[in-house]
């Protein structure tokens, strides 16, 4: 494989009804107070939309639509994707100080798993298919979801797969996806596009009658590998929680399920989250504070119809994924709150929200939480952005009620 050594990139499924999570989640507990040992409540800058005004500059200005998609650049530049009632549109901050809107041709009614920014300005969406959106907008199909088993023949116009979860974006143009076969032979894949052309890069279909319990070594080395664990030899059977990527200086990162992996350069297999012991993880009072190794914790299964999210900020050497066992909404008055939000629209936009995940961090092999209530995280060399989306009442089937915003969620010293 090549391309591991520079890498540039960036799901949400509607939580309708889902009730707000108020107590714990594994790892996770809501307090009043916070710690003196952690880093108090996350705060947040608003850096597109937040206002309540179509038309104005910067926090002020509105962004409708119900949220889609969510890509950060290396430097920092920030897309979002959102659905309104005559398609898709992508926002961007613009020099004014207003978010420039770009309508997408193409492509309509689709939530991205996982977005990305490639090296000539173009983004790939992962949404059940892989999508590539220009910069202008012009969104065309590369690669085919929709299938009932995985047709691997090696070229884009060819290879069909179950269903596009997760992509990442090399710095020499080189596209990786994550994908999964969800009906009968089961498993999870990543495979990457090498010009018109689909080449496996890790996993591997179940071979007949073979468990998919974690006593089978392929599928307790797609969790925690063993030294040596070649890439194309796991199974990864927990499709509905697996697929997502992220793309570092040292490996592609890949959500396995229960953990996370690194694909090295040579194409074999290292921890990052790995379930060693997860009894042995504590319970959090305070953002940014530690609970235990990464090592031993476990990520649950989602039991809401919401993807998880990997990211990383390359700078500071640090992983980020969710939880979306249990949904949150930004709070506003607990040790988790949404520290930041100051106008009367910002405040109303966090209060309205569609119930979000958890946020957590891998910074020096040691896990804590971070921020909870979020649709999705991305990115970017030194900074970490999310999105929340503004649901109110009664506006489930008119997007254009809904409002969405992105923040940059302040990180520690």
């Amino acid at each position: 494989m090549r391309g591991f050594t520079s890498w540039s990139g960036g799901r949400r499924r509607a939580l309708a009804g889902a009730g707000v999570a108020i107590a714990a989640i594994a790892g996770f507990t809501v307090y009043n107070v916070a710690s003196d040992d952690g880093g108090g409540p996350p705060q947040v800058d608003f850096v597109i939309g937040g206002g309540d005004d179509l038309y104005a500059r910067g926090d002020k200005q509105a962004v409708q639509g119900s949220y889609a998609g969510l890509a950060a650049a290396p430097d920092g530049s920030v897309t979002l994707f959102t659905q309104e009632n005559d398609g898709m549109v992508m926002w961007q901050p613009g020099r004014s100080g207003a978010a420039e809107r770009t309508t997408i041709t193409g492509m309509d009614g689709v939530t991205a798993d996982q977005a990305a920014v490639s090296p000539d300005g173009s983004f790939y969406l992962a949404a059940e298919d892989l999508w590539k959106v220009t910069p202008a907008g012009r969104a065309t199909k590369v690669v085919r979801g929709g299938c009932e088993k995985l047709d691997a023949r090696p070229t884009t116009d060819k290879f069909c797969t179950g269903r596009i979860t997760g992509v990442a974006v090399a710095e020499d143009g080189s596209v990786y996806f994550g994908d999964q076969v969800i009906w009968g032979d089961v498993a999870s894949y990543v495979h990457k596009v090498e010009g018109d052309r689909v080449e496996p890069v890790a996993g591997r279909p179940p071979k007949d009658d073979e468990s998919y319990k974690r006593s089978n070594p392929a599928v307790r080395n797609g969790i925690n590998p063993a030294p040596g664990t070649k890439a194309e030899d796991v199974l990864v059977t927990d499709v509905f929680n697996s697929g997502w990527l992220a793309p570092g200086k040292d490996g592609l990162y890949w959500r396995t399920g229960a953990g996370i992996v690194r694909i090295k350069a040579d194409g074999t297999l290292s921890p990052l989250v790995a379930a060693s012991a997860p009894g042995k993880i504590a319970e959090t009072k305070d953002p940014f504070e530690g609970v235990g190794r990464a090592l031993d914790a476990a990520i649950p299964r989602a039991s809401l119809d919401s993807a998880g999210d990997l990211t990383l900020v390359p700078g500071r050497d640090e992983v980020y994924y969710t939880d979306a066992r249990e949904s949150y909404k930004p709070s506003l008055d607990t040790a988790y709150r949404w520290q930041g939000a100051t106008s009367a629209a910002q405040k109303k936009l966090l209060e309205e929200s569609s119930a979000g995940k958890l946020v957590h961090r891998v910074a020096d092999g040691e896990l804590s939480s971070v921020i909870a209530g979020v649709q999705a995280i991305a990115g970017s060399d030194d900074a970490l952005y999310a999105a929340v989306e503004g649901q109110p009442e009664g506006a489930d089937r008119d997007p254009e009620e809904w409002s969405t915003a992105v923040v940059r969620v302040e990180l520690p010293d």
